[in-house]
């Protein structure tokens, strides 16, 4: 399990270490040792490798790693720039280190590898005083003469839980070691360029926290009862479409058959009946009246409504499917509530940033900078999920915390994508009862990851520039996992 912490938790954790006997200079000395075994495996005695260490913890890492290396014969320089360890379990692996005859001393010429070590979770912006920036300034130098940076849990200068107000000034790692959880700046727009590649370091602590990375295989959703029949897979309503906008309920449509529905019912305009008949044969097509909905509601077992929709009876359509006992996904022109009922059925609201920023009367720049907790506290207010469709795609739940979902491909970035996820998300619920051994949430992330992983496989043979939605839809039969 692949947990993401914000700056609290990193500390719980920490505290619940010690509180259960395991000491910080243990968790400690298990991280530098961990993160200066991966740098032996990737660099050669003959480099040069300089340790930055910070007065905290983190810098307590850094003495770890030095005296690790410097035990198999590399040559590692330990710069304090800042001064010697303050806490008291950094100080305690600094005398170690001083101990190995490691003493900090002023950078001299260049560098092949910088370990940053320099400040940790609880970096403060407000700190950045000239010192720290000429510091900075100092390694980016290093940097475009071609030195490696690792950085330890998280890079220097940045801020750990959400991104007002960061100025950019942070130092770039070309890979950041992340102890026992990853931190949710690393998957924040303004700061995932600044952690590079992601490594995690397990340190044998257990994992607890709102917030997962999805790693689970997408295989569950693959399986098929051999003895199955369509009514094994539940039958799924869509509501969408408009005269000007009737491409993106056939969208949805290709894209719930593909997920596995046993039945799809599609409720749309006469315009996108015509290409529906051509390019979702499988489907019954059904007129978009409030009868015909009524008609077929106490057969469905999910209902999905929104793509391209702009009628006035919307709000009507909607109250018609929250009456009944079933998951209801609403999307894109459906994402007009102020408030939902109480009910025991699921309500999963799909909106992109700009629909998100609306729906939470914020700007788009306030969701990005705070994206984890802005998902959370909408869903727990509102007791819905909340599947927020970004550069990540968050699955947050209305308990709190949730599910990350990255690595989709850039080619994503295109009209119709959204309905695409849409058709997955409200076909998998109706598939509800075959998938009744994994909870609702947990369902919803993995069929996001089922559609991020199939965007990224299109890309093996077609550039991100040139996808279009009907290519992932196609993918999804063919994902390995």
């Amino acid at each position: 399990m692949k947990m993401i912490y914000d700056a609290q938790e990193a500390r719980q954790i920490d505290e619940w270490a010690k509180t259960s006997g395991l000491p910080l200079e243990v968790l400690m000395e298990r991280a530098g040792s961990e993160i200066a075994k991966r740098i032996k495996n990737r660099h050669t005695k003959e480099e040069r490798i300089l340790i930055m260490c910070g007065t905290g913890n983190n810098g307590g890492d850094g003495y770890v790693i030095g005296r690790e290396l410097v035990r198999d014969g590399y040559d590692v320089t330990m710069h304090a720039p800042f001064g010697e360890a303050k806490t008291a379990t950094a100080h305690v692996h600094q005398y170690y280190a001083e101990n190995f005859g490691l003493a900090t001393e002023a950078v001299c010429g260049q560098y092949d590898v910088i370990v940053d070590g320099l400040f940790g979770t609880g970096f403060d912006g407000d700190r950045l005083t000239k010192s720290i920036h000429d510091v900075f300034d100092w390694v980016r130098e290093q940097q475009q003469q071609g030195a490696k940076l690792y950085a330890i849990d998280i890079p220097s200068g940045i801020p750990s839980n959400q991104t007002t107000g960061f100025s950019g000034q942070a130092i770039r790692a070309d890979v950041t070691f992340s102890l026992h959880a990853f931190k949710r700046s690393a998957f924040l727009l303004k700061t995932a360029p600044f952690f590079g590649k992601l490594e995690k370091i397990d340190l044998g602590l257990p994992a607890f926290g709102g917030w997962q990375l999805m790693s689970e295989s997408i295989a569950p959703l693959l399986t098929r009862d051999p003895y199955g029949h369509k009514g094994t897979y539940g039958t799924a309503l869509l509501i969408g479409g408009s005269e000007t906008m009737p491409g993106s309920i056939q969208l949805a449509a290709r894209a719930a058959l593909r997920s596995g529905v046993g039945k799809l019912q599609v409720a749309t305009v006469p315009t996108a009946q015509i290409g529906l008949i051509m390019n979702a044969p499988e489907a019954m097509v059904l007129n978009q009246i409030t009868t015909t909905i009524q008609e077929v509601l106490d057969q469905v077992d999910v209902a999905g409504i929104g793509p391209g929709l702009t009628s006035d009876s919307i709000s009507d359509w909607i109250e018609l499917l929250f009456a009944q006992d079933i998951p209801v996904v609403l999307d894109a022109g459906a994402l007009i509530r102020d408030s939902y009922p109480e009910r025991k059925a699921a309500i999963v609201v799909t909106p992109h940033i700009g629909e998100f920023a609306r729906m939470t009367k914020r700007t788009v720049r306030e969701i990005q900078d705070d994206l984890f907790g802005q998902a959370s506290e909408y869903a727990v207010l509102h007791q819905v999920i909340v599947v927020l469709k970004a550069h990540v795609i968050l699955v947050a739940t209305p308990e709190g915390g949730g599910y990350l979902i990255n690595g989709a491909s850039s080619g994503l970035a295109k009209g119709g994508s959204g309905d695409t996820l849409f058709g997955i998300l409200t076909s998998l619920l109706g598939q509800k009862e075959y998938f009744k051994h994994i909870p609702v949430e947990q369902l919803i992330a993995l069929g996001a990851s089922w559609y991020a992983q199939a965007s990224k496989q299109v890309e093996q043979h077609i550039h991100p520039s040139s996808i279009v939605a009907t290519d992932v839809i196609d993918q999804l039969g063919q994902v390995k996992n």
